[in-house]
């Protein structure tokens, strides 16, 4: 019986994406992996309680990451999201053999070049980071786009509300587009107080993910809006997380969605947010198209498979 591979996340324990915890839960998907976690904020409340008082964390992190690679020997160390590593971290990673991939979703700087001995491939959730990685001299890189946990987002069968729906933080920018369409909405998020829109229902706080998919299982038509501070042209969780539950994502149009989606047939894509009311009643989009698509080569464990076809 061939030995299971051993994979080592390191993430950040509660971040919006919740990406170290989508990563975990492919160990309740995969039976031929076997996944760990390493929390760089903290992995229990001791190490919280003792982060806000020690006088150099950075070692004191370093050590706790020392002793778990050396208990898990891990075959894969996959670090999720943007981080910039202290010499410490990087002496800990470079001691240990395994293969390392860092998978990034944000805009990144020279900081970056710090890990490139030691890091065997840079994962980019946007297409153009990787010239932008390029330009740093970051040659081991490749394109792997967000995904989504089937565990939370599903389809249902109850009816679905033909309200246009939006989840997501307040910003000018999105007050901004959201003024611009020319339709009742759904909004949930912290914020949206500050907005004003006709015949709109309006909840403004934060959800949590289990409460977020609901509302997509409730909904034919979600709303994706880039946020720009983020990427140039990638796509975010939404972007699967709602075909997932069987909704018709609505998304801004990025070239990204090009790599993933016919843009004509499986999703409604806009330029101008003053187009949505004519598209949403002139569309015909069969939601199951993009769900099949999603369901079959988006899920966490597919971009999991792709980094391991990659490094091991």
């Amino acid at each position: 019986m061939q030995e299971k591979k051993r994979i080592l996340v390191l993430g950040k324990r509660g971040g919006i994406l919740q990406w170290y915890e989508n990563l975990l839960a492919i160990q309740n998907q995969e039976a031929s992996y076997q996944i760990e976690g390493f929390a760089l904020n903290h992995n229990n409340i001791k190490e919280r309680f003792l982060k806000k008082f020690l006088p150099n964390k950075d070692v004191y992190t370093a050590n706790l990451l020392q002793k778990k690679i050396r208990k898990f020997q891990p075959d894969l160390i996959l670090i999720a999201d943007l981080f910039y590593f202290n010499d410490h971290l990087l002496k800990v990673l470079s001691d240990h053999p395994s293969k390392k991939a860092h998978w990034i979703g944000d805009f990144f700087d020279s900081r970056l070049t710090n890990s490139k001995d030691i890091i065997n491939l840079y994962c980019f959730t946007d297409s153009s980071f990787i010239e932008d990685a390029q330009k740093l001299g970051l040659e081991n890189t490749t394109y792997l786009p967000l995904a989504y946990n089937p565990d939370i987002f599903f389809e249902s069968t109850l009816p679905k509300n033909d309200r246009l729906l939006f989840v997501g933080a307040w910003s000018p920018d999105r007050q901004e587009l959201l003024e611009k369409i020319p339709l009742p909405m759904s909004i949930y998020g912290k914020g949206w107080d500050k907005l004003h829109k006709p015949n709109s229902s309006i909840h403004p706080h934060n959800i949590d993910l289990s409460e977020v998919a609901d509302l997509y299982r409730q909904h034919k038509y979600v709303l994706n809006v880039i946020n720009k501070k983020n990427i140039r042209q990638g796509m975010n969780m939404r972007c699967f997380e709602a075909p997932a539950c069987g909704c018709i994502l609505v998304s801004e149009y990025v070239k990204d969605l090009e790599f993933v989606f016919d843009v004509e047939q499986e999703i409604v894509c806009f330029s101008d947010p003053s187009e949505l009311q004519f598209k949403l009643k002139h569309t015909i989009i069969d939601p199951a198209l993009a769900m099949s698509k999603v369901q079959q080569s988006h899920t966490y464990k597919n971009r999991l498979e792709a980094i391991i076809d990659f490094l091991l």
